[in-house]
Formats: C-alpha cells, sequence, structure tokens
C-alpha cells in the first residue's frame, strides 16, 4: 500500500492517502501510540513520518507538524 503525498496548488492539500482522525487528546498520546495507530489502522509496517494536524485551526499549510 503506497501512502499519500502533500502538493501545493496554491494551498497544502493531501492526496492519494488515508488519514486517522483521532479522539485522543494530541497532548496525551506517544509516539509509540501513533505508530501502532498508523500499523493496525492503516496496515503500514514502515512508518517513516507522521504529521498532524489540528482541525478548526488554521489552515493545513500553517499548522501541520511532524510529530518527533
Amino acid at each position: 500500500m503506497l501512502g499519500g503525498k502533500f502538493i501545493r496548488d496554491p494551498h497544502v492539500r493531501y492526496l492519494g492517502g488515508e488519514m486517522v482522525r483521532l479522539k485522543e487528546d494530541p497532548n496525551a498520546i506517544s509516539y509509540f501510540e501513533l505508530c501502532k495507530i498508523v500499523k493496525d489502522g492503516l496496515g503500514f509496517n514502515i512508518v517513516q513520518l507522521i504529521y498532524f494536524h489540528i482541525l478548526g485551526s488554521r489552515t493545513l499549510q500553517d499548522n501541520l507538524r511532524v510529530v518527533w
């Protein structure tokens, strides 16, 4: 399964992949829990980068963050 990609035309969008909406508080979830969600929920065996965006906040291009 291949993931999507971020494009800018002129705003940043994510195309061709799947997204997971979390019910958990993003300030209280660990990186390892996120990896498990990606692996189990989306079927990926390898996780390279996880990005997050809080809905209701600014646009995707202004609020897209990598989870470290």
